[in-house]
């Protein structure tokens, strides 16, 4: 598929996705949601790929969804809102669930709406001190989408990601930093070399095991404190099996630094 609304490129094992139509605010139109699945799909299962940035080029990480095109025609809005979720939410959950850890940028002003979900969803999200958070869903007689119910709560916990919600809540970059939807808030002209830091730091570490902390940390809040403890030990059981495990446990005691393969 030929990309319109991203540019992707791979360096160093770290797969860089753009959000890509500034002009437009890099909004959730049916060819970002379609594209977005393609490329999670294509980068979930690639071993070469060893950490994901998520950027964005203009005003706006994203303002969101794209309210044009929904509000065309009342009565095909349902149908709509299907198509548009279906390949949006399949690529968010292979983003979340994917082995490489997912870093994610937001400049300019910020992201809102679907948005806010999508780089909450990231494994570690860098802010540049003049990026806003906004919950523009309510403010258009909606409920929330792109994962938001999850991402935000897990974040921020349920309470304060219902009263962000439920407020239409705005959120400067400092106060999304004070309760946690933020990990680090830094100037604009260093942003994204931050964040490529951050990600390259991350494509350098132990692929395998990263993936399956990122899922164990998905499931900790609804399971019961036996079984989160038997998936803990099911999973460094196959993490046992890896190269990166002997890798680590060999340098350590050679007092050296690792050299992990992500395998």
């Amino acid at each position: 598929m030929e990309l319109t609304a991203f540019e992707c490129s791979l360096e160093a094992g770290v797969f860089h996705i753009i959000l890509n139509r500034p002009d437009e605010g890099n909004l959730f139109g049916a060819s970002f949601c379609d594209e977005l699945n393609v490329i999670a799909n294509e980068i979930s299962d690639r071993a070469d790929v060893r950490a994901v940035l998520l950027s964005a080029r203009g005003k706006f990480f994203s303002a969101g969804g794209d309210v044009g095109l929904m509000s065309a025609e009342r009565s095909a809005l349902p149908s709509l809102v299907k198509r548009l979720t279906s390949p949006l939410h399949m690529a968010i959950a292979r983003l979340m669930q994917m082995n490489a850890p997912v870093v994610c940028a937001v400049q300019g002003r910020g992201a809102f709406g679907g948005a806010v979900a999508l780089a909450a969803g990231a494994d570690v999200l860098v802010a540049s001190t003049g990026a806003k958070f906004g919950a523009a869903f309510t403010g258009i007689g909606f409920s929330c989408d792109s994962g938001t119910t999850i991402t935000l709560s897990q974040r921020i916990g349920v309470a304060r990601a219902k009263r962000f919600l439920l407020l239409g809540e705005t959120l400067t970059a400092e106060e999304a930093l004070q309760v946690g939807l933020v990990d680090e808030v830094v100037a604009e002209d260093v942003l994204l070399a931050h964040a490529q830091a951050i990600a390259q730091k991350l494509a350098h570490g132990p692929t395998l095991a990263f993936g399956e902390i990122k899922r164990l940390m998905m499931n900790v809040s609804n399971r019961p404190a036996a079984s989160q403890l038997e998936d803990e030990a099911q999973a460094l059981a196959r993490i046992a099996q890896s190269d990166d495990a002997w890798e680590g446990m060999i340098s350590f005691k050679e007092k050296r630094g690792p050299k992990f393969k992500g395998k």
